[in-house]
């Protein structure tokens, strides 16, 4: 495998570093304190990351899009999430949707939602997770009757990121034609046309990062608004879950990172006993360590990216990545509080953040010990849930 970045890819990197630096950087903590980012807001640095491929990353070039590689990805949404993880979730998430909408066979959805999307004029929000359906997608209640010219969409949706801004929603449901007729697809709700209810879930980390609960009452939703053919439903969300746990690895990596570089510079200016403490060894012992760890998820992360771009399965490999970044991170992030010593736990200063936000990303689309059975039954060929 060629672990260097091409050319254009570096100077990719280059100009989006450039740019987070500049402008996102010096706001993250104010903004993150805010909570929960308003609608406007949203709208307002979606557009300003539209120049660097943040939206609709890996939509074609013939659709409209950046069409750039899942390695490309990684790279951006890498500094993104250095930057600040919550900006980096709700970029995350309308990209992701973006690519749904231009892989979609219904052209008409297709025509009405790809450009807005590309352009930040909306955003979007997908909805798997239920009270009761958490890692066994299978297991989906939510039910869509169809009722003449609508179905007629019942449920609730739990953690839906982007939930309480999002214009629209792709729904994983049980699509019901007939009394004999029913098996998971994706509904296309939105909210103008078919209003539903949004409820912000207040959260540990990524604070800035809309959190919902999704309500639906007999929410009519036009039959044409069908996204994908319910016998393709379930393996489109398996697909999308493995790309969601790459992307959970690359932000934690990301968040990891910046912890890294803020305790490096803190390591050597802080002056202890006549020098700084980088001299002291047990600070370089937590330096290499934190140093390793972030190397490794890097390897890990972006290999998945790469056998991605290359058509190959990455059930294992994304979950391999996902579950060593998350828990990677949380140990990183914990190393850089200590190395500020009490500094670290206050405000004045990011670690608090980059260690809540680490916190929270063990468990988006799947726990680590989700992540552990997934790769035990792709290397032994058998189920522990089944």
């Amino acid at each position: 495998m060629d672990f260097d970045f091409t050319k254009e890819q570096k100077m990719l990197q280059d100009s989006v570093k450039e740019y987070m630096k500049k402008e996102i950087v010096p706001i993250a903590d104010e903004y993150d304190k805010k909570g929960s980012m308003s609608k406007k807001d949203a709208h307002k640095f979606l557009k300003g990351l539209i120049p660097f491929g943040y939206l609709g990353t890996m939509v074609s070039e013939q659709d409209g899009g950046p069409g750039l590689s899942g390695v490309e990805w990684g790279i951006i949404f890498f500094e993104l999430r250095k930057a600040w993880a919550s900006l980096g979730g709700i970029t995350g998430i309308t990209s992701s949707m973006a690519s749904s909408i231009a892989r979609c066979k219904n052209e008409d959805i297709k025509k009405k939602f790809l450009q807005p999307m590309l352009n930040a004029d909306i955003i979007g929000c997908t909805g798997i997770t239920e009270p009761n359906v958490g890692s066994d997608p299978s297991a989906i209640e939510t039910l869509a009757v169809l009722d003449g010219d609508s179905y007629v969409l019942n449920g609730t949706k739990v953690f839906i990121s982007n939930g309480t801004i999002a214009d629209f929603m792709i729904v994983i449901c049980l699509i019901q034609n007939s009394k004999d007729d029913i098996s998971i697809g994706q509904l296309l709700v939105e909210r103008d046309v078919s209003p539903y209810k949004a409820t912000e879930i207040p959260k540990l980390g990524v604070k800035a990062f809309p959190t919902s609960e999704i309500v639906f009452e007999d929410c009519r939703v036009p039959k044409e608004n069908l996204l994908s053919m319910p016998d393709k439903g379930f393996s489109d969300i398996m697909k999308f879950l493995s790309f969601a746990r790459c992307n959970a690895a690359i932000a934690a990596t990301g968040i990891a990172d910046a912890a890294f570089d803020a305790a490096v510079e803190h390591a050597k200016q802080r002056v202890q006993f006549g020098k700084p403490i980088g001299k002291f060894q047990l600070i370089q012992e937590m330096i290499a360590d934190m140093a390793i760890e972030i190397d490794a998820a890097k390897l890990l992360t972006f290999r998945a990216f790469n056998m991605l771009d290359k058509g190959k399965d990455i059930r294992k490999e994304s979950s391999m990545a996902k579950a060593y970044a998350t828990e990677m991170a949380i140990r990183v992030t914990s190393k850089a509080i200590q190395v500020h010593g009490s500094y670290g736990i206050t405000e004045e200063y990011p670690l608090e953040r980059y260690f809540r936000d680490a916190r929270v990303f063990t468990f988006l689309d799947g726990t680590t010990q989700i992540q552990q059975l997934i790769i035990g039954r792709e290397i032994l060929s058998m189920s522990a849930l089944r």
